[in-house]
């Protein structure tokens, strides 16, 4: 039943005028849909169901990408990873690996050993015979209508630009304000995540936060809905405070002094181009 839920749903694809049929979501490029698949099989029984509608086990081609699949998923499930002895690591689609997040003393380079990642995004080989779910690709069906401005990332209706060298928040927004836009405000785990697999550093983004509060002011004006403080974040400072993004280990949200000077990340409509 499962099975059948899920061709079904891959079909509607072919049907549909939307990017993406229900319940799969858009690539950070918007070039192809992800299908998560709550199905166990072994890796090559995976492929042969994600290629009865043209498509493959995912390849994942960025952090971006890692990310969401895994918070979209959850659990840990089958890419379309896998090694083989004359071509190294390489997608099921047949590109090569342009992008990895191998867990730590990995991968093992055994012939028939796939990539299965772990709740914690990472990456692991194991055998291919193991039974794991799985997360299908197919093209989407997206027509850009403006395209993205050269030397900023794009997601969804809004153009990014992260910006060195570094300025007080207050500085950081003026400049913002002169490209047309505002110091990112962030209102999802996808925008989130996107965010996180363009920065580098740590970055100021749009948000201010008053003493004893624990929901940024967003500078653009738009409701708060969405929050990713650090453990230990949001520290208690007397005065308003400004919010910044990092990416590590402990990747989200702190708050600091709004004089500090940070790198920074400008939000800008993509109809203001």
């Amino acid at each position: 039943m499962k099975v059948a839920l899920f061709l079904l749903a891959l079909a509607s694809v072919v049907l549909s005028k939307a990017p993406c049929p229900p319940g799969a979501f858009l690539s950070v490029y918007k070039d192809k849909c992800f299908h998560p698949v709550n199905i166990s099989l072994a890796f090559r029984n995976a492929e042969r169901i994600c290629q009865l509608f043209g498509g493959h086990l995912a390849s994942v081609n960025s952090a971006f990408d890692n990310y969401l699949i895994n918070y979209k998923s959850g659990g840990s499930y089958w890419v379309g990873g896998v090694y083989k002895k004359f071509t190294d690591w390489a997608w099921t689609n047949g590109f090569h690996l342009n992008y990895t997040n191998w867990a730590q003393n990995e991968p093992k380079e055994v012939v028939n050993y796939c990539i299965k990642v772990r709740k914690d995004q990472t990456w692991e080989s194991v055998h291919c015979h193991n039974w794991n779910s799985f997360v299908c690709e197919t093209k989407s069906n997206y027509v850009p209508t403006i395209p993205c401005p050269k030397d900023y990332w794009c997601f969804e209706n809004h153009a990014y630009r992260h910006i060195v060298p570094s300025k007080n928040w207050t500085d950081a927004e003026a400049h913002c304000q002169s490209l047309g836009g505002h110091l990112s405000s962030i209102h999802s785990a996808e925008e989130q995540a996107f965010l996180e697999s363009v920065l580098g550093m740590s970055a100021w983004i749009g948000g201010r936060l008053l003493p004893e509060s624990n929901d940024p002011a967003w500078i653009d004006g738009s409701k708060p809905v969405f929050k990713k403080w650090r453990i230990g974040n949001p520290v208690n400072i007397p005065e308003t405070s400004c919010i910044f993004a990092t990416v590590n280990t402990d990747s989200g949200w702190g708050n600091a002094d709004c004089h500090g000077e940070f790198p920074y990340v400008c939000k800008i409509a993509l109809n203001a181009f």
